[in-house]
């Protein structure tokens, strides 16, 4: 995974979060809470049970943040635990729905979001063709290209081969790449 100053930061936060000190822990979770809730949200299609997640996540990680022996694997390890209860999630409430019917129903939430965010148009059209992707192939995508992890990383976080990856990879890719052609051609996707 390439590091960058976000990276640093996390990393002595988490070594100060094992010496004890809450306030790290706090800052910790600012940081990581809204990449977080984003990814869990594509996931499960609902902003309630992203939320539900994520807490669910950094509880985990307020026990556990000790037992981490490299701090630079935090992100990883904070994804793993995500990942996890997401699934808990998904099993013990209804299936998630679609979402690209979830990006249908919500476009005007998104417009309105994306102009109150101050984003730029391009990386608005970005995120609403990641939107529009099936979940297993938006978290590749989220995981390889936004956060940076490897192949082999992402590979072993999901629990899935690598070669799985490169090629779900490659279809995601085709899919933005098409939705990128019939927009530029004025066809609805």
């Amino acid at each position: 995974m390439k590091r960058n100053s976000e990276h640093i930061l996390t990393e002595w936060l988490v070594v100060n979060c094992q010496l004890g000190d809450a306030e790290a822990l706090q800052q910790l979770i600012k940081i990581w809470y809204p990449k977080l809730l984003r990814y869990a949200y594509q996931q499960l299609g609902d902003r309630q049970k992203a939320q539900d997640a994520v807490q669910n996540t950094f509880e985990v990680v307020s026990k556990t943040i000790r037992r981490i022996k490299d701090p630079a694997s935090f992100a990883k390890w904070v994804y793993q635990i995500l990942q996890n209860k997401g699934v808990d999630i998904i099993r013990q409430k209804q299936k998630q729905d679609k979402l690209c019917k979830e990006y249908a129903q919500s476009q005007s939430v998104h417009d309105g979001e994306q102009h109150r965010l101050g984003k730029g148009a391009e990386d608005f059209e970005f995120e609403q063709m990641l939107i529009c992707l099936e979940p297993h192939l938006y978290q590749l995508v989220h995981l390889h290209y936004l956060e940076g992890f490897s192949m082999i990383e992402i590979s072993d976080l999901l629990i899935i081969p690598a070669g799985t990856v490169k090629s779900r990879l490659h279809q995601a890719r085709k899919l933005i790449q098409s939705n990128l052609q019939n927009s530029q051609s004025g066809e609805v996707v």
